[in-house]
C-alpha cells in the first residue's frame, strides 16, 4: 500500500484532483470517436460548504412581549445586544431593551425580532409541524370512486397564545374519473367449477411407512424424498353457507332404481375424454367398454379421431366420460389402419385396476407365514401398491398359517386365485383405487322372488331384447375339502333332498366353515336351468350403467322377473356429421325350472 503525505493544503484545488508522477505517460482515453463515453471521477475531499442546513419552511409574525418594571430612572436608554452563531448565511437575533420612563414608573419594553435566511443548498431539512402560514392545505388522494363532485371536510381548531389566534385545517377529497384500484367483495354464491391440483391429498387415516430392511448406512436425520403425486381434479359445485348444488347421494343397492315411464325421451348424449396426468383433451371417435363376472378390469377399446390424439393417449391413463359417468381406462396397444382416403388409428387396454398386473408391477410370490383372516391375507398381497381391498356380503374368517401360497403371479392375479376359490368376484372403483369382494350370486336363483331388485327396466327404455336358453342339471348338494390344512364339508340346499350332488370342490382356502358355505352357495347357483337375456338400454340419469352382479328386474305388465347382471358393454360413437350415440348391453342370467 502507498501513503501520500503533503506537507500543506493547497488553497486552489478543485475536485477532481489527478496525481501524475514524473516520467508518467498519459494514458489515451480508451473510447475513441465516434463511440460515447463517460469520465467517472471519485473525490474525498468533503466541500467547504456546510454539510447540514436546517429549513425553517414556515415563518411567523413578530411577536412583541412587554414587560414592567417598577423602578425609577432618569432618562430612557436604548440598550441593544446582537448575537450571531453562524457566518453564512446570516441568521442573526436582536434584542433591543427600551428604557423609558417617567417621574414616577418607568416602563421597560422589550422587543425581540426573529429574522430566518435559508441557505440555497439544504442536504437536510427539518419540517416543524405546527408553525404553519396562514393559508395552508392538505390534499388526500383516494383511489376509489364515490361520486364525480368535490366533497371537502373542514375542521377548525382553535387556539390561544397571548392575542386570539385561529388556525383552519381543511382537508379536501377530490374524485377522479379514472379508478385506480377498485376493490371487489363478493358476497354471493360461488360458481361450480373444477379445481385441480398436484398437491399430494393423503387417504384417510393414518399413514403407515414400512421398510422391508434396515438400512445400516443411515444417518440422523432421515430423508424421505417422494414423487410429485399426479394431477389431482375434484369438482365444486358452488354455493355459499348453504350448498346450491347439493351433490347427490352415493349409489345403494339397496335402494331400487327404476327409470320413470314417459311417453318419449329426450337426451343429449356426451362424451368427454382427458389425460389424468396433466388433463390434456384427447379427442374420441368410439369407445367400448365390456366387464363380466370373471373379469377382474374392464376391456377398453378406443377410435381416436387424429394420430396425435392417439400419442397423446398411448400408455397414459384416462379419463372417459359418458352422459356423465366417468370410467378410467389405461390405453396399453395402438393400432392403425389405412385404406385410401381414410385412416383409423385405435387403442385397446384396459381399466385402472390393471395397475395391479404385468407389466406395471413386478410378480410375487405369497404365503401366510402366521395365522391371518382372509381380509388381511388379500390386503398383504396388495401390500405397497396403493390400492384397497374390503368384503362385501362375505363372513370373514381364520386362514391357519402355511394354508394358502401363491407364487410368481402379480397382485390382482394372486388375489383372483384366492377370490375364486370360494367362487367370488371383484369389483373395483377406480377413481378412488378400492376393490371389493362380493359373491358371484349376490342373491342366491331361489330366493330372488322375496328381493328387491337393484334395478329395473321396463319396455320403455328397452331398445333391443333376445333370449336364449341353456339346459344344466339343478344339484342340491355339494362336497368341498381343504388341500393341506383345510376342512371337509357338505353344503346341501335348505329344504331339498341333498341327493343330486354337484362337482366337488378342493380347493385351499376351504379351511372354515364361512369358507365352505361361501364356495358352496355359489357353486350350488351356477347349477340348473338358465336364461340367458341380451338387452339394449340408455343410459340416462335415472338409468345407471349396470354392475356385474347386479340383480335386475325386468317388468312385464305388474309382473317382475329377475335375473342376475352377468356382463355389461357400453359403447358410444360420434358420426361424421357429429351425432352421438350411446347405448349400454347388458346380459342377465334367469334361473328357471
Amino acid at each position: 500500500m502507498i501513503e501520500l503525505r503533503f506537507s500543506q493544503p493547497w488553497p486552489n484545488a478543485s475536485s477532481p484532483i489527478t496525481i501524475r508522477f514524473e516520467g508518467e505517460v498519459v494514458p489515451e482515453p480508451p473510447i475513441r470517436a465516434p463511440s460515447l463515453g463517460i469520465y467517472l471521477g471519485v473525490t474525498w475531499q468533503p466541500p467547504l460548504l456546510a454539510a447540514n442546513d436546517y429549513q425553517l419552511t414556515s415563518a411567523s409574525k413578530p411577536l412583541g412581549n412587554q414587560v414592567q418594571l417598577n423602578v425609577l430612572s432618569q432618562s430612557a436608554t436604548d440598550y441593544c445586544v446582537t448575537i450571531q452563531w453562524q457566518n453564512k448565511p446570516l441568521t442573526q437575533c436582536e434584542i433591543k431593551i427600551h428604557y423609558a420612563g417617567n417621574e414616577l414608573t418607568e416602563l421597560t419594553e422589550l422587543t425581540v425580532n426573529w429574522q430566518w435566511f435559508v441557505a440555497l443548498s439544504v442536504e437536510q431539512g427539518f419540517t416543524l409541524a405546527w408553525l404553519v402560514p396562514n393559508q395552508h392545505s392538505t390534499i388526500m388522494s383516494v383511489d376509489w370512486q364515490v361520486a364525480p363532485i368535490l366533497n371537502t371536510l373542514q375542521a377548525t381548531i382553535n387556539w390561544c397564545d397571548g392575542a386570539e389566534l385561529v388556525s383552519d385545517i381543511t382537508t379536501a377529497y377530490r374524485y377522479g374519473n379514472v379508478r385506480l384500484i377498485q376493490p371487489s367483495i363478493a358476497w354471493g354464491p360461488h360458481t361450480a367449477s373444477w379445481i385441480c391440483s398436484t398437491r399430494y391429498r393423503p387417504p384417510t387415516g393414518k399413514v403407515t411407512i414400512r421398510f422391508s430392511e434396515p438400512w445400516a448406512n443411515s444417518t440422523n436425520p432421515l430423508q424421505l424424498r417422494f414423487t410429485a403425486s399426479a394431477n389431482y381434479c375434484y369438482f365444486d359445485d358452488g354455493g355459499g353457507l348453504v350448498d346450491a348444488n347439493p351433490s347427490l347421494p352415493s349409489l345403494d343397492f339397496e335402494t331400487p332404481i327404476e327409470p320413470q315411464l314417459r311417453r318419449y325421451y329426450l337426451m343429449q348424449p356426451t362424451i368427454t375424454c382427458v389425460r389424468v396426468s396433466d388433463d390434456v383433451p384427447i379427442v374420441i371417435s368410439n369407445i367400448s367398454i365390456s366387464r363380466s363376472r370373471g373379469q377382474w378390469a374392464s376391456s377398453v377399446s378406443i377410435d381416436f379421431s387424429s394420430r396425435i390424439d392417439a400419442s397423446r393417449a398411448e400408455n397414459q391413463l384416462l379419463k372417459v366420460g359418458i352422459n356423465g359417468y366417468e370410467f378410467f381406462t389405461l390405453v396399453e396397444q395402438t393400432s392403425v389402419s389405412k385404406v385410401f382416403g381414410n385412416e383409423t388409428y385405435r387403442g385397446t387396454g384396459r381399466s385402472r385396476s390393471a395397475e395391479l398386473a404385468t407389466p406395471y408391477v413386478l410378480p410375487i410370490s405369497y404365503t401366510n407365514a402366521t395365522s391371518r383372516s382372509f381380509a388381511g391375507l388379500l390386503n398383504d398381497m396388495l401390500q405397497f401398491t396403493g390400492w384397497t381391498i374390503a368384503l362385501n356380503g362375505i363372513v370373514d374368517f381364520n386362514v391357519p398359517a402355511g394354508a394358502f401360497s401363491v407364487g410368481n403371479k402379480s397382485p390382482i392375479d394372486a388375489v383372483q386365485e384366492a377370490v375364486a376359490q370360494l367362487g367370488c368376484m371383484l369389483l373395483s372403483n377406480d377413481e378412488t383405487k378400492a376393490l371389493t369382494v362380493v359373491p358371484r350370486w349376490p342373491t342366491v336363483p331361489w330366493l330372488m322372488d322375496g328381493v328387491i331388485p337393484d334395478l329395473t327396466v321396463h319396455d320403455a327404455v328397452i331398445t333391443s331384447y333376445s333370449e336364449s336358453k341353456e339346459i344344466g342339471t339343478e344339484c342340491n348338494v355339494v362336497w368341498l375339502r381343504g388341500e393341506q390344512q383345510g376342512i371337509s364339508a357338505k353344503v346341501k340346499r335348505a329344504g331339498t333332498a341333498g341327493n343330486i350332488a354337484a362337482d366337488d370342490i378342493s380347493a385351499q382356502l376351504i379351511v372354515d366353515n364361512q369358507a365352505a358355505r361361501t364356495a358352496g352357495t355359489n357353486a350350488l347357483a351356477d347349477t340348473g336351468n338358465k336364461l340367458n337375456i341380451n338387452m339394449s338400454l340408455p343410459i340416462m340419469a335415472d338409468l345407471p350403467p349396470a354392475t356385474p352382479g347386479m340383480l335386475i328386474g325386468i317388468r312385464e305388465g305388474v309382473d317382475v322377473f329377475k335375473g342376475t347382471c352377468d356382463s355389461v358393454t357400453i359403447s358410444a360413437s360420434v358420426s361424421d356429421t357429429g351425432d352421438i350415440d350411446v347405448e349400454q348391453t347388458i346380459t342377465v342370467v334367469r334361473h328357471i325350472a
